[in-house]
């Protein structure tokens, strides 16, 4: 497992004062690594503990964030594309959102085509990063689809 975390660190760009959002349904392993790679580069993390999908209503500033990070929380949701267009506003344009699902619960086209749907590019699924879980990793580019 500490070398799927390793490699997970990987996926954050080396950005100063980085500013992170982690929305996270139990999967508590990861908030640590998050933690760590925000230290390293003088960021701050928001974490908000997923119970209901009112908990993905963010209510900040567009623009607010380089990474945001979904553990377990988009196949909980019944307006999944909702929740996306909510994450795509929240980031920085050319900033990255990593989604963690377990497999045994997700289709894996489906978040790749809500994703696509929602303007995301770059839409990638690491899925031998972790045995029990997907990793997507998809990014907001400026005035792409969706335009904010």
């Amino acid at each position: 497992m500490q070398d799927a975390l390793n490699l997970f660190k990987e996926l954050f760009q080396p950005f100063e004062n980085i500013a992170i959002l982690h929305i996270n349904n139990g999967m508590n392993f990861i908030a640590p690594i998050v933690q760590e790679v925000a230290q390293n580069l003088n960021g701050a993390v928001k974490t908000i503990e997923f119970n209901t999908q009112k908990d993905a209503h963010l209510n900040g500033v567009a623009r607010e964030y380089e990474y945001i990070i979904l553990s377990n929380v988009l196949t909980q949701c019944s307006q999944k594309d909702r929740i996306l267009a909510l994450m795509y506003k929240a980031l920085e344009n050319s900033a990255n959102i990593i989604i963690l699902e377990k497999k045994s619960s997700c289709d894996e086209d489906e978040i790749k085509h809500l994703l696509d749907k929602a303007s995301f590019v770059a839409i990638n699924n690491i899925d031998d990063l972790f045995d029990k879980y997907y990793c997507f990793t998809a990014k907001k580019l400026h005035m792409w689809g969706s335009g904010l």
